[in-house]
């Protein structure tokens, strides 16, 4: 059998054998007029085109021997045209007739008359398409009693609910939070007995209470985060909290994840997926950078990763200058610095002399190569050739 097409003209040398055997099938499926008509012409016209998993006739003897009969005088091996024999019974070749036969047949009479625009590939992934729709709608649909979730949390108009690890609906209560947070938390292989695939880990480990599971819902028990926590000694570390498709929960359902994690008491030590989300942990919670103005605490996480000044409130001047001396390149992207500040940063990373707005009397390349005076807030400066150090 042959697995890959050559690019030459081909000739099915049991062209009519085909034919015959799709005109019977139509009969006996009794297929409309239309679709038989697509068939003998789509579904034939992709066969002697595209379909791969042929042989490739030779010789004489072998057309002989697979057609029980002489060789027409068109029948010449050594041109340039490739004949082929398709096997009819051939598992590629009755999966996509019956794929495409069933996919025609459930479309409305009245678009019959766009099938002849309709390709054999067309129809395939119009088909596929449709059976993935079909199984979303029936993981999304999974019926519950919701006695595997216990409300533990409300905020707002927002609340969460923990999975009981030893109740009898826990494995489709994840299947149903997966399916709707589009992630592989309850992907099971058989949901009802929690075998099989990622599911079945995470289940385990919720049935031996290694984790502890939690999920943050609207008024219509619909998911917006997914949350994982680890219990350690008595205290509560976060192990994971995810939005949809394992992406960062969206920005209005931040503050009740953080009031959720502070009622926990939450651990987190600058976590992840916390990062992720603008959320640090400072002086024993958790809390949003965009929300921190107190100027110990701001640069206190500056120090840690000068990248947050970019999300806390209104810094201060002192927590600019910090951030143009931990991280130089920062500068670039901050609106609220000085010349001072910029220059600084500029000594220290040369390379910003094609980012840095000074002002329009001072101009980057000549402060690097050091040939003029300054004035910056009413007082002159000549920056000599120094190597300032990071702190």
């Amino acid at each position: 059998m042959r697995n890959k097409r050559q690019k030459q003209g081909r000739n099915v040398i049991n062209i009519e054998e085909i034919r015959n055997y799709l005109e019977q099938f139509s009969q006996t499926k009794k297929l409309s007029p239309p679709i038989n008509s697509w068939l003998q012409k789509a579904f034939v016209r992709w066969l002697i085109n595209h379909f791969d998993e042929v042989e490739v006739v030779k010789s004489v003897e072998r057309y002989e021997r697979l057609l029980q009969t002489e060789p027409p005088s068109w029948f010449v091996p050594s041109s340039s045209i490739e004949f082929i024999y398709i096997y009819i019974q051939n598992p590629t070749f009755t999966d996509t007739l019956n794929t495409c036969v069933e996919f025609l047949s459930s479309r409305n009479e009245k678009i019959s008359h766009k099938f002849p625009r309709m390709t054999v590939e067309h129809v395939m992934e119009k088909s596929r398409q449709e059976h993935l729709r079909m199984q979303e709608r029936q993981r999304r649909f999974i019926e519950t009693s919701g006695e595997a979730l216990e409300c533990v949390f409300e905020f707002e108009n927002l609340h969460v609910v923990k999975f009981l690890p030893h109740h009898k609906e826990l494995s489709l209560e994840m299947a149903r939070e997966s399916a709707l947070m589009q992630h592989c938390l309850g992907e099971f292989d058989n949901v009802q007995k929690a075998e099989g695939g990622y599911g079945s880990y995470y289940y385990g480990l919720i049935q031996n209470e290694e984790i502890t599971l939690y999920s943050l819902r609207d008024a219509k028990n619909m998911p917006h985060a997914t949350i994982s926590i680890n219990y350690k000694r008595g205290e509560a570390w976060l192990d994971q909290i995810k939005g949809k498709q394992n992406k960062a929960p969206v920005a209005r359902y931040i503050p009740a994840s953080v009031a959720f994690f502070n009622h926990l008491k939450l651990k987190q030590n600058y976590h992840t997926d916390c990062l992720a989300m603008g959320v640090v942990f400072v002086k024993g919670r958790s809390e949003q950078l965009s929300r921190i103005e107190d100027e110990a605490m701001q640069q206190h996480l500056i120090a840690y990763d000068p990248s947050f000044i970019h999300q806390l409130p209104n810094p201060s001047k002192s927590s600019l200058w910090l951030a143009s001396l931990r991280k130089p390149k920062e500068m670039g992207k901050l609106e609220n610095s000085t010349d001072a500040m910029q220059i600084a940063s500029l000594l220290q990373h040369p390379l910003l002399m094609n980012e840095l707005k000074l002002s329009s009397k001072l101009n980057a390349k000549k402060v690097l190569q050091q040939k003029e005076q300054y004035r910056i807030a009413n007082r002159i400066f000549l920056f000599p050739k120094l190597e300032v150090a990071r702190i």
